[in-house]
């Protein structure tokens, strides 16, 4: 061979070649990203050899499916113009006229297609160091938030923009972090580029003259094989990977497929008017003769047309001698692993700890969701939380029968506080649709009162807002009408920032959990809130309600399980005035009994002599907890777009099922023994899958297909 030759062959590559570097390129960055996010999976799970392994190379086939699809995309891009059989048959040479342009298109193209992976990639990197978890559903749904907000809105500084900025803030972290991620990703180019020039290359050069043919066949069948993951079931075979670590298992899936995956769910969420929710191909039929049996508890359903309306029944709750003013205080992600507990020294929640003592406490209640919007709409609304996009932003327009709207029916006023903006999670659409006077937000603060922090934020300071909220208690209890009055706090919402109005607040800023300080925050402006409504007189005939919309957004926990199921974990304190206190009506006390949102909304209808003749509402009335213990059968449906899972917690303990590994696990009420693996077939566990499927089944469906509640069919038989 000429030296001109061996130059040649060194230096031109033909347009096989040049897609087989731009194929493995694909799967080296994918590959690099998940070298980069090992160390974060390592430092919270310590795995096996044989896991690591199987982890890896899991991780590797769902990226040559991800690969394939890219290289034939830019192939496609670049052979435009005169086809890519034509290309791959040799009638260009690989340095005619001819060859070079569709190279150099391959070249553009690849380029291209690069860019687009490694932006997703870089978003996929910075979501799972905050989430622990690839681009998802919820991901897709905040990220149409922001551009809903901004665009369709014309709000700038709606609550997804104010997020993204303060997150953003932090410049020192996000910054070294994504520095380090493309240093990863430019050395991993970097080796593959040296690699194919100086070994891959030369040997394709010495191979290809001889058999082109035999090279185009090669390479279409690795391609085919890449596109199936070299296994027969394709991508299927890597989401249902068998590796019981949710930890390995988020880090084998292929951030690209997954987030794919989350993106055609939130499309469909929207465009679609019904969803096939479906488990083991449970019939509707079935699914709601069950969810009957579960939530009737003894009640008749009238229409076959809501099949989840039923009639009133007489319990043996109890009734107050008068219609009670209600307040209720959603606390920002109040999680009760953290009350009743010190850090540096300090009671984190010292009034919250007391004010147990003076209430019927909660100790099993659950959130139904794990977001705002689904922890509002199953409070008041008394049903459960979609799996898909919540209700309240695209389903915003169904008929629903909600707290709100029965109070005003009988006279309350009914008004919410927030102090962030009205559209929040379109929850200004969606509660004056359903029975709300007024919407006080961050426009009803007085001018002096400065955003959280030095930046954008959020919204208004904890302390302003229960401010505000004692301004209107003060104007509704002159009004001499009973009313209802609930708020939404924000401080313990990530970024944790609020004032540092004491010392204990500052010494818990040491703590890298900034969520510890924000909590101690908001527990002493409790505490002044209820203090100065008490020295006023202001909580007179008034039920108060304090519980959390959902447990921690964060991943918090010892084990995988309680990871996931810690997003449910919100108390409730229920605390009633003395001048409704009877011997027969509240006895100050801890309770056992499992109860969760959906109850609230039955039981304070309840306690108030209120309860329709018809309703949808997918709880009970607990009142008679307030001065004994029953309902031992009560229940709670959960449901997270987090993790993809629903559940089912009763007095056995937690039934939690993953739609996405298609895995059953049973765990304590309390998430603290160690998780059992539980086959659908178990007898032990039989009955009460049955039952979770039809809960999911059931709620879903008729909810999508606006069969829950009709005000023009139903509202006369209230």
């Amino acid at each position: 061979m000429s030296k001109g030759a061996t130059v040649r062959s060194t230096s031109v590559w033909s347009f096989r070649q040049t897609l087989l570097f731009w194929w493995i390129l694909f799967v080296v960055i994918q590959q690099a990203e998940r070298l980069f996010l090992l160390p974060e999976a390592l430092s919270r799970e310590a795995p096996s050899a044989g896991l690591l392994v199987q982890t890896l190379l899991i991780g590797l086939r769902g990226d040559f499916i991800v690969a394939s699809i890219g290289v034939v995309l830019a192939a496609m891009l670049a052979a435009a113009a005169v086809g890519l059989p034509r290309l791959l048959s040799g009638r260009h040479g690989s340095t005619g006229q001819g060859g070079d342009h569709h190279k150099r298109g391959l070249i553009v193209s690849g380029s291209l297609v690069g860019c687009l992976f490694l932006v997703l990639l870089t978003a996929d990197m910075g979501y799972y160091h905050y989430n622990q978890h690839h681009l998802d559903f919820v991901f897709f749904e905040y990220l149409d938030d922001l551009l809903t907000q901004a665009t369709e809105m014309g709000l700038m500084q709606g609550q997804a923009a104010q997020q993204t900025s303060a997150e953003l803030q932090d410049t020192q972290r996000w910054a070294l972090r994504m520095l380090g991620f493309f240093l990863v990703e430019g050395l991993a180019v970097a080796v593959w580029w040296a690699c194919f020039r100086l070994w891959v290359a030369p040997a394709f050069n010495r191979w290809e003259p001889r058999s082109p043919a035999a090279a185009t066949a090669a390479l279409s069948l690795l391609l085919a094989g890449g596109a199936f993951g070299f296994h027969p079931n394709g991508p299927y075979a890597i989401r249902i990977a068998n590796i019981s670590s949710a930890e390995y298992y988020t880090l084998a899936q292929n951030p690209v497929l997954y987030a794919s995956e989350a993106w055609r769910a939130t499309v469909a969420s929207r465009l679609e008017s019904e969803q096939p929710y479906q488990l083991s191909a449970m019939p509707l039929a079935e699914a709601v003769r069950i969810t009957q049996e579960l939530v009737g508890n003894g009640a008749e359903f009238p229409d076959s047309r809501y099949p989840l309306v039923r009639a009133a029944h007489s319990g043996a709750g109890v009734r107050l001698a008068r219609p009670a003013n209600i307040v209720v205080i959603f606390v920002e992600a109040l999680d009760r692993r953290f009350l009743n507990r010190d850090s540096h020294g300090v009671r984190v929640t010292p009034f919250l700890d007391r004010l147990r003592g003076e209430s019927v406490y909660f100790e099993n209640f659950f959130a139904n969701g794990v977001q705002t919007a689904r922890g509002l709409f199953a409070s008041l609304c008394s049903y459960y939380p979609r799996q898909g996009q919540a209700a309240m932003k695209t389903r915003y327009a169904h008929d629903y029968l909600c707290l709100p709207s029965l109070l005003r029916r009988h006279g309350y006023r009914t008004e919410m506080v927030i102090s962030e903006h009205r559209d929040l999670n379109r929850l200004q659409l969606f509660v004056t649709r359903n029975g709300l006077h007024q919407l006080f937000d961050q426009s009803d603060f007085p001018p002096n009162i400065e955003r959280v922090g030095s930046g954008p934020s959020l919204g208004k300071p904890d302390g302003a807002l229960l401010d505000l909220m004692r301004a209107r208690i003060q104007v509704l209890q002159a009004s001499g009408k009973p009313f209802f009055l609930a708020t939404l706090t924000l401080g313990t919402h990530h970024p944790f920032t609020v004032p540092v109005s004491t010392p204990v607040i500052r010494v818990l800023q040491a703590d890298p959990d900034g969520y510890l300080a924000a909590l101690r925050y908001l527990d002493g402006e409790l505490e002044r809130f209820f203090s100065e409504l008490l020295q006023a007189g202001l909580l007179k005939n008034t039920v108060v309600l304090i519980l959390g919309d959902h447990g921690r957004h964060e991943v918090v926990g010892q084990t995988e399980v309680e990871k996931q199921a810690g997003h449910f974990l919100a108390p409730l304190f229920l605390w009633v005035d003395q001048s409704l206190r009877t011997p027969k009506t509240y006895r100050p006390r801890t309770v056992a009994t499992v109860a969760s949102q959906v109850d609230l909304a039955p039981t304070l209808l309840g306690m108030n002599g209120l309860t329709p003749r018809v309703a949808p509402f997918l709880g009970r009335d607990l009142s008679c907890l307030l001065v004994r213990d029953c309902e031992q059968d009560s229940f709670a449906y959960l449901t997270s777009v987090y993790d993809d899972v629903i559940g089912l917690a009763d007095r056995r303990g937690v039934l939690l099922y993953s739609l996405r590994t298609e895995s059953l696990v049973e765990i304590d009420l309390e998430l603290k023994q160690p998780p059992v693996m539980r086959s659908m077939k178990d007898p032990a566990v039989a009955l009460r899958w049955r039952q979770l499927q039809a809960l999911y089944v059931s709620s879903n469906t008729l909810l999508d297909r606006n069969l829950i509640w009709s005000w023009k069919d139903l509202g006369a038989k209230l």
